[in-house]
């Protein structure tokens, strides 16, 4: 275990040194940079004099002590509540319009209702008068098939009529011919009754 223990430790140590190394790269330029304009601040601060110092410290700790008077505790100064107070109307004049957002979409909401119910009477209006023409419709189609069927069987009587027609022409020819024979003969009789007188 305690080997174990050790391979691991030792693993987690490559590890950290790998990102080391690869971090060296962007490491040696930023630690030359800050090396750089330290020195280079520190040649106008002398190390050896501490009024400089004292003198800094002494105005941070003025500027402070100013802060505090115009800002004590939760009092913000002057800029800031007068963003505030923009920043609270701004807040007012959204909720005023998002109100009257609501209000107009509630109104075209009722609106649009109204229009689709009225739109939904008429639908069932129409489909109530298609249904009565289509009533009168399917009569005038029962009739009309009623009608093709009459006029079929009138068709139908027509051609035995016209059957039956040229059936009797043959006698009514025969007739014709048997008067027209007749009539001859009744010629002929009266002929002989006029000589014999």
């Amino acid at each position: 275990m305690i080997l174990q223990g050790v391979d691991f430790i030792q693993v987690i140590a490559d590890i950290v040194a790998a990102i080391l190394n690869f971090l060296r790269l962007f490491m040696n330029p930023l630690g030359e940079f800050m090396v750089n304009w330290m020195e280079f601040v520190l040649q106008f601060f002398p190390q050896d004099v501490l009024t400089v110092y004292i003198v800094i410290a002494i105005v941070i700790v003025i500027v402070g002590f100013v802060v505090n008077i115009i800002w004590p505790g939760d009092k913000k100064p002057g800029f800031l509540a007068k963003t505030e107070e923009t920043d609270k109307k701004i807040e007012k004049k959204a909720k005023d319009l998002d109100k009257k957002v609501e209000d107009k979409v509630k109104k075209l909401d009722e609106e649009v209702e109204e229009e689709a119910k009225a739109i939904e009477e008429k639908a069932e209006e129409l489909e109530e008068v298609t249904d009565e023409l289509e009533e009168p419709t399917e009569e005038l189609e029962e009739k009309g098939e009623d009608l093709e069927e009459e006029a079929v069987e009138l068709e139908e009587k027509v051609e035995e009529l016209e059957d039956v027609t040229e059936e009797l022409k043959e006698p009514a020819q025969e007739l014709e011919e048997e008067s027209e024979e007749l009539d001859a003969k009744s010629d002929e009789l009266d002929e002989e009754l006029e000589e014999d007188d």
